[in-house]
Formats: C-alpha cells, structure tokens, sequence
C-alpha cells in the first residue's frame, strides 16, 4: 500500500459552490492536478457548465491555470473530502484505506459564501457524511451527489453533464 496525500484546496473567499471529489488518482498525482487524467470529463463538463459558449474540443490540452481560473472566476470551490489515504496501484476508490479526512471547520470559517456542496460521485459523499452530525457548519447548506466523472464511470456523458449542470443555478446568481 502507499501513503498518499490530496492537493490543497482552490478556492477563494466568494465562493458560493463547493465540489468534492474523494481522492486525486495516480494519473493526477504524477502532474499534480486535480483531474488529470485524460478521459476524466470533470474539466470538459466544467467548461461546458461554466461556459456555454466554450468552443475548445481539446480541454486536456488547457492549461491547467485556465482550468484553475475558471473555477475562481465562477465562484466554485474544489477540494477532496480525504487529505491522506493508502492505495495500492489503483485510482479506484474502493482501494482507499486508512484514510484521513479533510478538516472542513476552517475551510468554512474562511469560505462562508458557500451555499451547495456537489460531490464528484457517491464515494465522496460517503466519506463527508460521516462529518456531517459532528458540525453545525454543515446547517443551511445544500448537499448533492452528481455522477462521478471517473473514467470508470460508464454513464454516457450526456447524462453525467446534464445532471451536473445543476451547478449552474449557483454560479449565474
């Protein structure tokens, strides 16, 4: 097994969304990125739920700051509900052990603009549940679990990005 470790958050203090994936897999780890990598669609949905009218058919070839800027811009926060965790030679999150959650108090001190919390598939909203009862930050927020974007996910995209566009009645307000 090894000991691996999340990125820190991106995020800025006007932020009204929050997205939480589970834990960066080994493709994201080896160019330090969230998302890395190529067929996740995280990025493609985020430009297209963003941005209606973004023409580029190539979001892997963004820059990584453009992608980072996109999220700033458009009030949305992205972070991982574990900071560290064992994983064996696998990006799957059903090979997660010995994790250790996030701590999510001060990250709301700082980011009180939040309003939603969207999850990047049901493992990550398992893993944040079980800090829910144990805070009252969690009061007069809403909570939603999106299909994960995972190259393991085998939904059609189609429907993984219509459900996600959710996010939009967040961001346009």
């Amino acid at each position: 097994m090894n000991r691996i470790e999340s990125f820190g958050y991106i995020a800025d203090k006007n932020a009204k969304v929050l997205i939480l994936g589970t834990m960066p897999g080994q493709d994201s780890l080896k160019i330090n990125q969230y998302y890395g990598h190529r067929n996740n669609l995280f990025w493609d949905i985020l430009f297209r739920v963003c941005d209606p009218d973004w023409k580029c058919d190539d979001v892997v070839s963004v820059d990584y700051k453009v992608k980072t800027d996109l999220l700033i811009k458009n009030k949305i926060a992205l972070w991982d509900v574990l900071k560290f965790c064992d994983r064996d030679r696998s990006s799957l999150d059903k090979h997660i052990r010995n994790q250790i959650r996030n701590e999510f108090n001060s990250f709301f001190e700082l980011h009180r603009n939040i309003e939603a919390i969207f999850f990047n598939g049901k493992d990550a909203a398992s893993y944040f549940e079980e800090l829910k009862p144990n805070s009252l930050i969690f009061e007069n927020r809403r909570f939603t679990t999106l299909q994960s974007t995972s190259p393991s996910n085998k939904t059609n995209a189609f429907a993984i990005l219509k459900q996600w566009m959710l996010i939009r009645n967040y961001i346009k307000t």
